[in-house]
């Protein structure tokens, strides 16, 4: 219930964006309802395992790669490729929320800036470091997140994910690439 719920939510927010036309808040709106999807899916996953304690995070990040590259080719990013490396990795449903939102946000930002002219490619991968803790990465060869010029879109995206790095304990990193950008996510692994 608290899939179809959010699922509902999204598509109020949806509504509300179309509604609109200041393209700012129209964003802001998109940039929303791509959270409240990546929630929502984690719950339908929820409903179909055994163990509402853990969720495959491979299983969980494919068919969300999935719904936003099937979103974004609907918003007019069909020239950009999404190739993905996901080893199996097993997390808490709340990293595993927490981790949604960050692919989410990482793969919109790519899709939306990298690539102006809208070629190229975004590959996220999920590997199990040697240290036991795990590695998200998005990267592409786009045009680079400059540091010291202007934000692109709100600058929320950035601010959650610093946050969501915060309380998972992980360590974010954006780094520049020539050319493009990786964004990297380090962070624990259950031990149980």
């Amino acid at each position: 219930r608290v899939a179809n719920s959010l699922t509902l939510v999204a598509s109020l927010v949806r509504l509300q964006a179309n509604a609109l036309k200041d393209k700012v808040a129209k964003d802001a709106l998109d940039e929303t309802q791509g959270r409240i999807l990546a929630v929502s899916l984690i719950h339908k996953r929820l409903y179909t395992s055994g163990d509402v304690r853990f969720v495959d995070l491979a299983e969980y990040v494919g068919s969300l790669l999935d719904h936003l590259e099937t979103s974004m080719r609907a918003e007019g990013h069909g020239g950009t490729l999404l190739r993905h490396e996901l080893q199996p990795l097993q997390v808490r449903t709340d990293s595993g929320v927490n981790l949604g939102v960050v692919v989410t946000e990482w793969v919109t930002n790519a899709f939306k800036y990298a690539y102006p002219e809208g070629q190229g490619e975004i590959r996220v991968r999920l590997a199990r470091l040697d240290d036991g803790r795990g590695e998200l990465t998005v990267e592409d060869d786009g045009v680079g997140r400059r540091e010291d010029g202007p934000v692109k879109g709100t600058g929320l995206g950035t601010r959650v994910v610093r946050g969501i790095a915060g309380t998972m304990k992980g360590e974010v990193q954006y780094l520049a690439r020539q050319p493009g950008t990786t964004a990297r996510l380090v962070f624990p692994l259950p031990t149980d």
